[in-house]
């Protein structure tokens, strides 16, 4: 058995934009300032190193309580936004992906810069959240790579404590933080970015979908 941890944004879904938007709501509710966050580049950050860089971006303190007022009013305004969210998807080629996997006996869980809470309402519009069993959240730590190793040790409790570590994401950062752990990272370019940038990155394959022969066979 191995451990697979899936990305959730760009990787299996895409949002159609909720999580900015209600991140733009969450500071216009706290600071007064919608346009916090207009110059970061969120691919592969944790909802909390969001939280974060925005505060410091417009001048306030980044302390815990700021952070975590933010993130409840992301996540307040994250339900109404995924009420509609008319560019809501699923990505092509991913449930086949998380599927195959499951198929192979593999633990799958997820490994995503999300809050836990965030992560479920993401999922459950696809009704996806009841294949995974277990994963590494931006609640559990900034860092993505500390989040994916949590990801990781929960993954080995199921599939034994020496299992490989597969991580499937589409930013330059899961790469690195895959990396950073010692696990192997299968990236796709249905995210914001290309196959040369993932290329670049180091990712040990890259595909432009998850149900290609060659990433299902990385799966294996």
């Amino acid at each position: 058995m191995a451990v697979v941890l899936f990305d959730i944004d760009g990787t299996l879904v895409d949002c159609g934009g909720a999580g900015r938007r209600s991140m733009r709501a969450a500071f216009e509710r706290r600071h007064r300032r919608p346009d916090a966050c207009d110059a970061i580049v969120f691919g592969g950050m944790t909802d909390r190193a969001i939280a974060r860089a925005g505060l410091e971006a417009i001048g306030e303190a980044a302390i815990e309580a700021h952070i975590e007022a933010l993130v409840g009013a992301y996540l307040e305004a994250l339900v109404a936004e995924l009420r509609d969210a008319p560019g809501y998807r699923v990505l092509a080629g991913s449930v086949a992906a998380v599927e195959h996997a499951a198929s192979r006996g593999h633990a799958v869980g997820l490994g995503t810069g999300n809050v836990r809470r965030g992560a479920e309402l993401k999922l459950e519009k696809a009704g996806l959240l009841e294949r995974f069993g277990f994963g590494g959240f931006g609640c559990d730590a900034e860092d993505r790579a500390a989040l994916l190793r949590r990801g990781a040790e929960r993954g080995r409790a199921r599939a034994g404590a020496d299992a490989e570590v597969i991580v499937v994401g589409d930013t330059p950062r899961d790469v690195a933080a895959a990396h950073a752990i010692g696990a192997k990272c299968l990236a796709v370019s249905t995210g914001r970015f290309d196959a040369p940038s993932l290329s670049a990155a180091g990712a040990d394959l890259v595909v432009d979908r998850l149900d290609r022969a060659e990433a299902l066979a990385f799966l294996d």
